[in-house]
């Protein structure tokens, strides 16, 4: 039968019991005397101690002697060695030595397999931090002794492998002006559990100094003996490429200094040529005018109609430099004029501006419409001279028209407020919309509409100045308009603007 190794040793231990009791029994029941039952006794006793020592012998070297085989083998087993089956004899059995050497032999075939692929693992993540373009190292915190470098610091820095493994030879090598600074900083990270970078100079065997960043954190995987570890990076070529962006910063902010300057001088040399245009060209202005009038009063009947148109040409061209004078203070103001931005009602300001129009272009009326509650966030000195160039334009531009008519309205965009100027005018050619807004070019015959051309370039230097921006479209006899932005406005005015909107839709 295939009995465990339990049950074996207590059925012979009942059998040998057994025989025991017997032998007992039949000593106490037959007729001895006294003595002879003594001595009968004590043999039996002796007898059944005999007899059940040697069966508690023989079965516990049944047991012992497989058991010393199969600690041997686990024993003398290690994960280096290859794979060795446990014997036969001992897998056959089927007690539980068998059951055992069974489970020990599958046990040990999974750790050999577990430990082999953790070797593979282990190998293949060396080859990535070996082979990386970093050096990994390791200190010991208790020693102070670096206990272990990737070969990667002998490609790098030059030195030896064996060189880093001296007492203190990182600190020897740091660059003396960052001794300190390294040292503090490797103190810090020992002191607390979280990692830190520092960029410092380190000596190349070579002699040169380069620029190294490490990356270094704090290991208690062992808290009896604490290390930290890092990724070493060469860096040098960064770190100069950066140190000479930082120079040619430094000389841009020269040469942005030096332009600056120049520009000071140029401003104030332009300030100084608007004084002049402003006082010194006025008076012979003024004197040309007057002679050229006294002339046609006093001497017109001499000199005669030609003399006469002469004369009034005269007149006409002091009064046209007198103006494009003005429009070049005006031009020359907005650049210099600080800006001040307020919330204003535009609306308002256009229905200001029209009303001056209509008093200087008493004979020629204009349907004028213009959205209500139309705001914005600018200078209002500069937002007058705009409007009033823009809307005076659209206006001189209609008197050829039947039923002139001129528009200001807004409309809210992805880019903001969108503020337009439209007329029912002369229009322009599309080809030449980008002279537009050059100073003193003029799309349309100076006989036909008086002007210097000096309105729209300081119409686009006010909202260059506010950060939006202006442009054209038109068609010859087709009418004009003129689009503009002041840059970014505040979200209470956005949305004070879109429920100004939506109400005139609503009341539309």
């Amino acid at each position: 039968m295939n009995w465990g190794l339990y049950t074996r040793a207590i059925v012979s231990l009942g059998f040998v019991l057994c025989v025991s009791m017997l032998l007992l029994g039949y000593v106490l029941l037959h007729d001895f005397d006294e003595t002879e039952k003594t001595e009968s006794i004590v043999l039996t006793l002796g007898g059944i101690w005999l007899l059940v020592m040697m069966t508690i012998h023989l079965v516990l070297r049944s047991t012992i002697k497989p058991l010393s085989v199969l600690t041997k083998y686990i024993t003398t087993t290690s994960f280096e060695m290859p794979h060795r089956e446990i014997s036969a004899n001992l897998r056959a059995r089927k007690d539980e030595i068998g059951i055992l050497a069974c489970a020990f032999d599958a046990m040990l075939s999974n750790l050999q397999k577990s430990y082999s692929s953790l070797e593979k693992r282990e190998e293949h993540y060396r080859q990535l931090v070996e082979t990386a373009n970093v050096i990994p190292w390791e200190l010991d915190l208790n020693s102070r002794r670096i206990t272990y470098v990737g070969p990667q610091a002998k490609a790098m820095l030059g030195y030896e492998i064996s060189d880093w493994y001296e007492e203190e030879f990182w600190l020897n090598h740091v660059y003396e002006e960052d001794i300190d600074m390294a040292e503090k900083f490797y103190r810090h990270v020992a002191s607390r559990d979280e990692g830190c970078e520092i960029e410092y100079r380190i000596n190349h065997a070579n002699g040169k100094v380069v620029w190294v960043r490490d990356c270094v954190h704090k290991s208690i995987c062992d808290p009896r003996s604490p290390t930290l570890q890092g990724l070493m990076f060469d860096v040098d070529e960064r770190v100069k490429a950066r140190q000479e962006l930082q120079r040619y910063r430094e000389h841009l902010e020269n040469v942005v200094n030096e332009r600056t300057a120049e520009l000071l001088t140029v401003n104030q040399e332009l300030q100084s040529f608007a004084h002049s245009l402003s006082q010194d060209l006025r008076v012979p202005l003024r004197a040309i005018n007057g002679f050229s009038d006294a002339m046609l009063e006093d001497y017109g009947d001499i000199v005669g109609d030609e003399g006469r148109g002469y004369l009034k040409r005269i007149c006409g061209g002091t009064k046209k430099m007198g103006k494009m004078i003005d429009d070049i203070l005006i031009l020359s103001r907005v650049t210099r004029k600080e800006l001040y931005r307020k919330n204003i009602d535009l609306s308002q300001m256009a229905d200001n501006v029209v009303k001056n129009l209509r008093e200087e272009y008493a004979g020629h009326p204009v349907d004028f419409i213009v959205d209500e509650h139309l705001t914005a966030r600018g200078d209002a000195e500069l937002m007058v001279i705009l409007l009033s160039h823009l809307l005076s334009n659209a206006w001189k531009f209609t008197q050829k028209t039947n039923h002139p008519r001129v528009e200001f309205t807004g409309e809210l965009s992805a880019e903001g407020m969108v503020y337009t100027v439209k007329d029912n005018g002369a229009g322009f050619d599309m080809q030449y919309a980008e002279k537009l807004f050059l100073p003193f070019r003029q799309l349309h015959n100076s006989a036909e509409f008086e002007g210097v051309g000096v309105g729209l370039a300081t119409v686009k230097r006010i909202v260059l100045r506010h950060g939006g921006k202006v442009w054209g479209e038109g068609k010859v006899d087709g009418g004009a308009v003129f689009h503009f932005t002041l840059g970014e406005s505040s979200p209470e005015q956005l949305s004070y603007n879109k429920k100004i909107l939506l109400d005139s839709d609503t009341a539309v």
